[in-house]
């Protein structure tokens, strides 16, 4: 794992944005449910309407990151989508997202790397920056719920859909932002190929095409054959990653003051707050009212924590996610009080 440290990368705003319409996990599974919300402790999510696609829940969490104070357009030197439910295929979803927010041509591309897709495409951003961007947009959103009708009922009540964004901005560009300046110190990635078909998609690609036989097997769906084998290795992979980066960084668990995970389920995140040994408290829980919303989980969970008041100067935090491949990404941010070198 290579620690990747940053001198004047700044995450000037965020943003967040979960479809109108939300479905608890009672009303989706009866009789079943009350085990299903002890097995998980998903008890609610937002579910995309029929009209809404991947596209449209990032234009509602980017465009007001795309706005400065005083209406005028703040320019933007580069988008970047994490998804693994973009609008089609092909082409990617980013410059449809780009064209309808005006951005004026940028480049935009599509990033995928799962639940850990957010912190791939946060680490691009700043390596962008680091060589010359002064502004580049992250967006991360997942429509996955509909694509689990095939899938089992264990499976089904994990998943919601929502986005989440954030603007990120090199020390001469950052404008007064409205919650505390949120320096990024440091990022690390990692992935893991020998889990690779712990969790997919079997069709639908060139390995498997879509048929009506893959449709009605299910194999369009997200498939998950081991449960309990995927719960422990998402467990070690939040940890082990997690721990590798505070050693790297010379930081201890009581250095981190709140940890913004990637919200798979909240037996995951109960079990990685005690084998990192930072209590609960100190986790930003959203997983029980919006379920795991893929990549755009941590973002969803940062943008509330700053709305909260939760990140006040001078507090470090650990944006931690784990997701199907296996990968794996964090970041340390660090809240101060003004924008300093």
């Amino acid at each position: 794992m290579q620690v990747r440290r940053y001198d004047d990368v700044w995450i000037e705003g965020t943003g967040s944005y979960l479809p109108a319409r939300r479905e608890t996990t009672t009303a989706l599974f009866g009789e079943a449910a009350a085990d299903l919300i002890t097995l998980t402790g998903v008890e609610s999510r937002h579910v995309a309407a029929d009209d809404e696609a991947t596209s449209d829940l990032l234009c509602h969490a980017l465009r007001p990151l795309t706005e400065a104070p005083d209406g005028s357009a703040r320019p933007v030197d580069r988008l970047i989508v994490a998804t693994v439910t973009p609008d089609h295929p092909s082409p990617g979803t980013a410059p449809l997202v780009a064209h309808r927010l005006g951005l004026g041509g940028p480049p935009a591309y599509d990033l995928t790397a799962a639940c850990a897709g957010a912190i791939f495409a946060l680490d691009d951003a700043a390596r962008a920056i680091a060589t010359g961007d002064r502004r580049v947009l992250v967006g991360a959103a997942e429509c996955r719920f509909r694509t689990l009708q095939g899938a089992p009922p264990g499976v089904r009540v994990l998943f919601g859909d929502g986005a989440g964004a954030l603007s990120v901005v090199g020390l001469g560009s950052a404008t007064p932002p409205r919650y505390p300046p949120l320096r990024l110190v440091a990022t690390a990635l990692s992935s893991d190929g020998s889990g690779y078909d712990a969790i997919k998609v079997p069709a639908g690609g060139s390995r498997m095409q879509t048929t009506p036989e893959t449709i009605a097997s299910g194999l369009n769906a997200l498939t998950m054959e081991d449960g309990a084998h995927v719960f422990f290795k998402a467990v070690d992979g939040f940890t082990s990653i997690a721990a590798d980066f505070l050693a790297a960084a010379g930081l201890s668990a009581a250095d981190i003051d709140l940890v913004v995970p990637h919200q798979p389920n909240l037996r995951i995140l109960e079990r990685v707050s005690r084998r990192l040994r930072i209590p609960l408290e100190r986790f930003q829980l959203e997983v029980p009212h919006i379920g795991n919303v893929g990549g755009a989980s941590v973002l969803i969970a940062l943008d509330r924590a700053l709305r909260a008041g939760r990140i006040q100067p001078g507090q470090r935090v650990l944006l931690l996610t784990a997701g199907a491949g296996y990968t794996a990404g964090v970041a340390l941010l660090q809240a101060t009080d003004k924008v300093t070198p």
